[in-house]
């Protein structure tokens, strides 16, 4: 199926009221220990506490889903003009983002992308800020990581959605195999949302963010409390 033969005029009146007579931003903000975040699980607040805050960062975001409700990108492109690209199957959700969102959203099946190709054509650099990718099933996530040119780009932080308590540990495990073998440092396992473990926080020790090391976890942390543990890091780094 090609957007082109979706029903324009339905699809228009679809986004006018979603996100243009409703407050979508503002019914979406949520606060977390004081900082601004649209993420279902805090993971925007973790890209920015992993690069320092910076402003004109770089985001490959893989699953992309709503551009505004539980999305990762979304303050970092308009609170802190990050340059990213995001994938996301659905075409309704394509066509939501790429009306409502500055970057750019491709329509693809996210696990058969030439991902060197797409970094490419955008101009990405081969050193990007953050990847998130969260794809249902977290089966198809393993298939992304597998397809991304590992060797070829770093990411300073990444977030995997492996919903382990959906599938057991075999995405899990592979995903964490695949990561360390490339030298990214688990930095929090099993992030839990509702008491539920469903991502890893992965640092890259070389991108200048190796103080981030002493406040690693052997064990699952709820993400309210791992945002705490990062922000409390990042406010003593910048005191000192």
């Amino acid at each position: 199926m090609h957007q082109h033969n979706l029903p324009s005029l339905l699809l228009l009146a679809k986004y006018l009221l979603r996100y243009r007579l409703i407050d979508v931003v503002s019914r979406h903000k949520k606060s977390l220990w004081g900082r601004k975040s649209y993420s279902q699980a805090g993971q925007d607040l973790f890209a920015l506490i992993t690069s320092g805050f910076k402003s004109g960062g770089t985001y490959v975001e893989i699953g992309a889903h709503d551009p505004v409700r539980d999305n990762n990108s979304f303050l970092l492109e308009q609170d802190y003009k990050w340059r990213g690209l995001s994938f996301e199957i659905d075409e309704l959700y394509c066509y939501f983002f790429n009306r409502r969102r500055l970057n750019q959203c491709i329509c693809a099946d996210a696990t058969r992308i030439d991902y060197r190709k797409a970094f490419l054509d955008r101009g990405l650099p081969s050193r990007i800020d953050y990847l998130q990718i969260d794809i249902d099933p977290a089966r198809q996530s393993l298939c992304a990581l597998r397809a991304l040119p590992l060797d070829e780009y770093r990411f300073g932080a990444i977030t995997f959605e492996h919903d382990r308590y959906q599938g057991g540990d075999s995405v899990m495990l592979a995903a964490r195999r695949i990561l360390s073998d490339h030298g990214y440092v688990l930095l929090m396992p099993n992030i839990q949302n509702n008491g539920l473990d469903v991502e890893d926080w992965w640092v890259d020790p070389t991108q200048e963010n190796e103080g981030l090391l002493r406040i690693q976890q052997s064990g699952p942390l709820d993400y309210i409390e791992a945002i705490r543990l990062g922000l409390n890091f990042y406010a003593r780094e910048n005191i000192a």
